[in-house]
């Protein structure tokens, strides 16, 4: 009888470890998943921000260039 409920706790151990086992597994596949997305999601948010940079810098250039047309225009009388 002892005997008997020695093999079924090391039974139960096995399962038990098993489950562990393979949750051990799955969360580490999922981690990988995860940290894959994460770095694809770095690159994207490192891309808009260069966009964002190269967009206000266009924006500047495009203010400037009105400005200095404004200033022209300005500069030209309107009666003759």
């Amino acid at each position: 009888m002892v005997k008997e409920d020695n093999i079924n706790l090391f039974d139960t151990l096995e399962e038990r470890l098993d489950r562990i086992l393979e949750g051990f597994t799955t969360l580490k596949e999922e981690n990988e998943r995860l940290a894959s997305r994460l770095r694809d999601k770095e690159l994207e948010v490192e891309t808009l921000k260069n966009e964002i940079s190269l967009l206000r810098n266009e924006k500047s250039d495009a203010r400037k260039r009105i400005e200095r047309l404004i200033q022209r225009l300005e500069g030209i009388p309107l009666t003759t």
